[in-house]
């Protein structure tokens, strides 16, 4: 991987096979959404019934709670990113970042585009602060560009499993000046106590609400980091990893998002995220240029 390499931009289609991505581009992937289209088919009933996607394993016993788990400790930075992939109705977690447009949010790779099937997520929306049926802030399209890495597209480098996504306005005002963002930056080596919050699967959270959890992140690899916590099942793909989180302003340092290895984690209780390096920069200076 060519890690810290200054990467160009290209737009393309969503029809664009991902074998026609150069590898070492960033692109900016074109959906055409429809603003009012998107926001009109995402009813309450329609999000109660999206299914989360990943491989954690479903028909398990719940995992036990982990260290200072909270069933309803969401934050109006983070939210449900709710979208379709063929005939599914699914949800991943994202969280809006701080940036020059004031429009971006940050999210799994793998909740845009699955390189493993070719196949990208339509019509996306993002609701921040989402529990059980309430939308205390809005319903905001993704704005028709996702910003991805040409090596996740091309082949799943698990590496950069993170991508970015433009949003329309809600009501004339940008999502930060709605409810505010958190600071990106750089992965501050691999012991960092960090807040994760996110949105598991119903089936196992019934609440259909957001959980967080603090703990310390820990090494797996050169370009991956650990986290341990019970209860983030299939949905908490996204979550953002975050330093010096504050309670009362619900925003603080991301530094990760969950995904990367084993798309985030094979069990409920061990969860990974891609390094933040220069690739991930990159990516942001392109979203919000």
């Amino acid at each position: 991987m060519l890690h810290g390499a200054l990467l160009s931009a290209s737009l393309f289609s969503l029809a664009a096979p991902a074998a026609a991505a150069d590898t070492h581009t960033v692109r900016a992937v074109s959906s055409d959404q429809d603003a009012a289209r998107v926001t009109a088919y995402w009813t309450v009933a329609r999000m109660a019934a999206a299914t989360p996607e990943g491989p954690r394993p479903s028909g398990k016993t719940p995992d036990p709670a982990g260290p200072s788990l909270a069933a309803n400790g969401g934050s109006r930075v983070v939210g449900a990113l709710f979208y379709n992939k063929g005939h599914g109705i699914h949800f991943c977690t994202a969280s809006v970042v701080h940036s020059y447009t004031k429009n971006i949010i940050l999210t799994a790779g793998h909740c845009l585009y699955d390189p493993h099937h070719h196949t990208f997520s339509t019509n996306l929306a993002f609701v921040p602060g989402y529990n059980n049926g309430s939308r205390p802030y809005g319903v905001w399209p993704v704005h028709g560009k996702g910003f991805l890495d040409g090596r996740w597209l091309s082949h799943g480098d698990i590496d950069l499993d993170f991508g970015f996504a433009r949003l329309d306005k809600v009501g004339g005002r940008h999502i930060e000046d709605r409810v505010g963002a958190n600071t990106m930056r750089a992965t501050q080596g691999f012991h960092r106590w960090v807040t994760v919050i996110g949105y598991p699967d119903k089936k196992y959270h019934h609440a259909d609400g957001p959980i967080s959890c603090s703990n310390w992140t820990f090494k797996h690899s050169t370009f991956q980091q650990g986290f341990d916590c019970g209860g983030y099942y299939n949905g908490t793909s996204g979550s953002p990893w975050v330093m010096n989180y504050n309670k009362h302003t619900q925003k603080g340092i991301v530094i990760g998002t969950l995904g990367g290895f084993q798309q985030g984690g094979a069990t409920p209780s061990r969860s990974y995220s891609a390094v933040f390096d220069s690739d991930a920069f990159n990516l942001l200076v392109k979203a919000d240029h």
